[in-house]
């Protein structure tokens, strides 16, 4: 195995991890939105949980939802940068951008302070983590996906 399709075949892996990291994502967004009205309950007031229970679920079961077509796609992807095809290479680039801007995002809007709850902080590293498993190898392979190819 040439240094090429070795570099295409570890990217390929690292992104079918990243891809698995998104479902487990979107798992773990369907088991929330199903605990989320006993949590908010117990610390709401009735006026405000009677508000926003429906918003938090609403984001989480979105969130779940859209995670998983990405999840889907940077799987299928996944086997199009091993065969070094340069459309699998783009769809897995916007998929990895996409999840790395995540936490920078959270960062920005809502600060650190969010950060001290357990689960969110493990919500953040697992999808850092995704994204940095999808967006350093395809850089990494990036000059070995066939130029011109649009297969």
């Amino acid at each position: 195995m040439g240094a090429p399709n070795r570099r295409l075949s570890i990217a390929a892996r690292l992104l079918t991890v990243g891809g698995i990291f998104l479902g487990a994502a979107a798992l773990f967004h369907f088991l929330a939105a199903s605990h989320l009205p006993v949590v908010l309950k117990g610390v709401l007031d009735a006026k405000t949980y009677g508000f926003l229970q429906p918003i938090v679920s609403f984001t989480f079961l979105l969130n779940g939802v859209l995670l998983l077509p990405l999840s889907f796609s940077t799987l299928y992807s996944a086997a199009g940068v091993r065969r070094g095809e340069r459309w699998a290479w783009w769809i897995c680039l916007a998929n990895a951008l996409t999840v790395i801007a995540l936490p920078g995002l959270l960062l920005w809007t809502m600060g650190f302070e969010y950060f001290s709850a357990p689960l969110f902080l493990a919500g953040a590293v697992s999808i850092t983590v995704a994204g940095l498993l999808m967006i350093l190898p395809l850089l990494w392979a990036k000059r070995d996906i066939e130029p011109g190819a649009q297969s």
